[in-house]
């Protein structure tokens, strides 16, 4: 075969592998116009004020040609999704906030598959996320794909509890009896990261000793995450519950106090996981669908993933995205309660009713 013939071959290969990017682009730059075509996009969010300024920000820098609407979806988001269709208002496009009330729009049937939608390659394998399987939380696992993937365990005062103690016992701290009303909690019987614990300690140490917990131990129900910090810096609480010692401690270590408060673990015993605020999901009938499109496929990418997890200090789900924080993420193929899933959310909801029966408010 002569010399010309081997050229004409190797760039005939090399035009052959060069067109299905070419193509990839032209998709893209075709979905980008139809996008400036509508020139809205209306999303509606979980009330994360750090979450929300990171969108309003890059998007604009990035699409500032196409508006970004954001509105903080309440709990009675889906009634009144219900009620504009009923209308005949179809307002919305992307659902970007927390899996529970997801969860409902799935049930009242407001929710397309999401995986249609996604056109740029590096979101359509979902492998970095942990796979299609862990990464939507829905029963289909098509509708509700998780964005964040958090670690939140009880926190303990390292000054008073001595850590070779609470890495031994783990969750059965919670049982000893020098814990008895020193465990300040952000108050599970209402909506926010204390209720998660009902879960966590009914699967890892059984309903018996979160009953005990929650009677015979006399645990501190306080309205905020600040009162949870504080108790624990003050000494008069050895544990908190609420959120991650890195969170709370910020304005102590700020005004130079020296703490030392430590999560119990990382463990699928010591930790439950969340993805916060931040699923993400295609509304069923949406006025803007090439938008959407635009608008998903950009929250997923791996670059908005990276500067989102550095700004907002929320942990990406991908795997290839560096952790805010390295002291405080899941082990990779470990089988940790996940609070937020339909069937953990039920067991909260009822251990709430209870601790309601026999700790009123």
């Amino acid at each position: 075969m002569s010399k010309h013939a081997l050229i004409s071959i190797l760039l005939a290969f090399l035009l052959l592998l060069a067109r299905p990017a070419a193509a990839q682009e032209a998709d893209w730059q075709k979905l980008l116009a139809a996008a400036r075509q509508e020139g809205v996009v209306v999303v509606a969010m979980s009330p994360s004020q750090a979450r929300r300024n990171f969108f309003l920000k890059q998007w604009k820098q990035d699409y500032p040609d196409i508006e970004l609407s954001l509105t903080n979806a309440p709990r009675s988001f889906v009634p009144q999704l219900v009620a504009e269709r009923s209308a005949g208002k179809f307002l919305w496009d992307v659902y970007a906030g927390g899996p529970n009330t997801g969860i409902s729009l799935i049930k009242a049937g407001l929710l397309d598959p999401l995986m249609p939608e996604l056109v740029l390659p590096e979101n359509q394998d979902l492998a970095d996320f942990g796979g299609a399987d862990d990464a939507f939380f829905d029963p289909e696992k098509k509708y509700l794909l998780s964005l964040v993937i958090d670690l939140t365990a009880p926190a303990y005062n390292a000054k008073l509890v001595a850590p070779a103690k609470a890495q031994a016992l783990g969750m059965k701290l919670l049982l000893e009896p020098e814990m008895k009303g020193k465990i300040t909690w952000y108050d599970p019987r209402t909506e926010g990261p204390g209720g998660p614990f009902l879960v966590l300690i009914a699967r890892v140490l059984g309903e018996e000793a979160l009953k005990r917990i929650l009677t015979v131990q006399d645990p501190v129900f306080v309205p905020n995450l600040n009162d949870v910090a504080t108790a624990l810096v003050r000494g008069r609480a050895l544990i908190g519950m609420g959120s991650k010692p890195r969170e709370i401690m910020v304005p102590f270590k700020n005004a130079g106090l020296d703490v030392d408060i430590r999560p119990l673990g990382n463990t699928p015993e010591t930790a439950y996981r969340t993805t916060d605020g931040a699923t993400l999901a295609v509304i069923r009938n949406r006025p803007h669908p090439n938008a959407a499109r635009l608008f998903v496929n950009w929250e997923m990418s791996k670059r908005i993933s990276a500067l989102m997890a550095k700004l907002t200090e929320y942990p990406s789900r991908r795997a290839s995205v560096p952790p805010p924080d390295p002291d405080n993420v899941p082990i990779r193929g470990a089988a940790y309660v996940d609070a937020q899933r339909d069937e953990n959310d039920a067991l909260m909801r009822h251990w709430q009713a209870e601790l309601k029966r026999f700790r009123p408010q």
